[in-house]
Order: C-alpha cells, then sequence, then structure tokens
C-alpha cells in the first residue's frame, strides 16, 4: 500500500468520525473531497480517467473504506458488550466460595 493511500484512507477515517458534528453540506462538501481525492489517487496509481481500470480503482478505494468502516462498527459493538455486557464484573460474588 502506497504511503500517499494511506494517509487517504487515514484522512477519509477521520472525516468520516467528524460527520456527526457537521450540517448536510458540509457533508456534501466532505464527500466531494473525498470523491476527488479518490481521483487523484487513482491518477497517481497510473490508472487514466474515463477507462475501466479507473472506475475499479475508485470502486476498490470505495470497498476498502466501507470495510474499514465496518471493522470499526465491529469493534465498537465488541467493546461495548464486553463493558456493558450480561456479566457484571464490578459486582461481588453472590454465593459462597466454599
Amino acid at each position: 500500500m502506497s504511503l500517499s493511500l494511506f494517509r487517504i484512507l487515514i484522512l477519509s477515517g477521520l472525516a468520516l468520525g467528524l460527520t456527526a458534528c457537521v450540517s448536510a453540506e458540509e457533508r456534501a462538501q466532505m464527500a466531494e473531497a473525498q470523491r476527488s481525492a479518490d481521483r487523484a489517487e487513482c491518477q497517481n496509481l497510473g490508472f487514466e480517467p474515463g477507462t475501466e481500470a479507473f472506475s475499479e480503482c475508485l470502486l476498490k478505494l470505495r470497498e476498502i473504506r466501507a470495510q474499514e468502516q465496518h471493522t470499526q462498527a465491529v469493534e465498537r459493538a465488541r467493546q461495548d458488550y464486553l463493558f456493558n455486557g450480561p456479566w457484571p464484573y464490578w459486582r461481588p460474588y453472590p454465593y459462597r466460595y466454599w
């Protein structure tokens, strides 16, 4: 994975993390910025705009971002379950020990 692709993925993750704090216009601007960054990344990788390979590159970047969002959601759910799950670890053991 190239360093610029890694930077784009990190920046897109940060942008997606902040979407809950922004208006609809700002979300649209961030989405357009993400699309232009994806286009620039695919061009940097050597794909020509308008070709099928360029479209596949854009699609692959979108798939990577969706997979990262899914992984983060699963991790958040796992953390919530561990800390707020059915087992009350913070309570004393209610039965005798012998």
